[in-house]
């Protein structure tokens, strides 16, 4: 009799608990976007795990690996057309799309990023479908971007920063973020090359013994080494292409009047942005170019 009352109260108390919901793997926030597993030639996915560097360094690792995997994309892909439109592939032809594959990738540049719940950094960067067709004669182009997920923002509340302890008050107060955030970060984090602006971020650590202002000017120096490093390769990878398709000077392509105009302006920039990290007191900053 004991046992069976034991069963049955066993059973009341079992049929009175709620269900519980399988948890699923990740939240809406926190799924992979789909550009992830992209296959197109002209876009690639570098990741990089949580780095005890920082963000800064697992972010430059990310993008090595994207860019790695672009060049193997892009080398493939010219290749292929210069095989279908010659009859004599010759070591020519594979110096030719390996220098032609080499000089785009310079070009190349983020378009995303996005973070996992095991904070992996994954970044897709980019290379222009458009002008590698146009360098290779190839008339039936066509090019359709990946479309880029709506990002799930916030608002920048200057109470959460001020809670933080990486600097005094009145200096956190100076700090005004102008860009709402996603996955706690500045959207320029993911994006700084929205809108067909030419942008670079810079991050810097909060290290011992200096100052505000000595954080700000070091990642500000990052990124503009970032960005002159680019729009100066941009100038260069002309010349090289001007040399490797025998256009003359005053072709469509390129003209010599505009490498003095570039040079002028390299290194003419803007800072559009800056946020601090409450939590691990790095500093963000964005500039584009002029």
């Amino acid at each position: 009799m004991y046992k069976l009352l034991s069963l049955s109260l066993a059973f009341v108390f079992l049929g009175c608990t709620p269900s519980i919901e399988p948890k699923p793997e990740q939240t809406t926030h926190e799924r992979l976007p789909a550009w992830i597993n992209t296959t197109d030639s002209f876009y690639a996915v570098g990741s990089s795990p949580v780095n005890f560097q920082g963000v800064y360094t697992q972010h430059l690792q990310a993008i090595s690996l994207a860019k790695s995997d672009l060049a193997h994309n892009l080398t493939s892909y010219i290749t292929s057309v210069i095989e279908q439109n010659s009859d004599n592939i010759s070591s020519n032809s594979y110096s030719k799309s390996n220098a032609l594959s080499k000089i785009l990738l310079d070009q190349s540049y983020q378009v995303d990023a996005f973070f996992d719940r095991d904070k992996k950094l994954y970044v897709l960067v980019k290379s222009s479908k458009t002008k590698v067709d146009k360098l290779l004669g190839k008339k039936d182009s066509t090019s359709m971007d990946i479309q880029l997920p709506t990002l799930n923002t916030k608002a920048f509340e200057q109470e959460e920063l001020m809670q933080s302890r990486c600097y005094c008050e009145d200096t956190l107060k100076s700090i005004t973020t102008l860009s709402e955030l996603y996955q706690n970060k500045p959207i320029w984090f993911f994006r700084p090359n929205q809108d067909g602006v030419d942008g670079a971020v810079g991050i810097a650590e909060k290290e011992e013994g200096i100052g505000f202002e000595e954080q700000k000017q070091i990642a500000l120096d990052l990124a503009k080494s970032s960005l002159v490093k680019r729009k100066s390769t941009e100038i260069v990878s002309e010349h090289e292409l001007l040399s490797i398709l025998h256009y003359d000077v005053s072709g469509e392509l390129f003209e010599a009047s505009s490498i003095v105009n570039s040079s002028s302006k390299v290194e003419e920039n803007i800072l559009k942005d800056i946020w601090l990290d409450p939590t691990s007191c790095e500093l963000y900053v964005w500039i584009i170019a002029k």
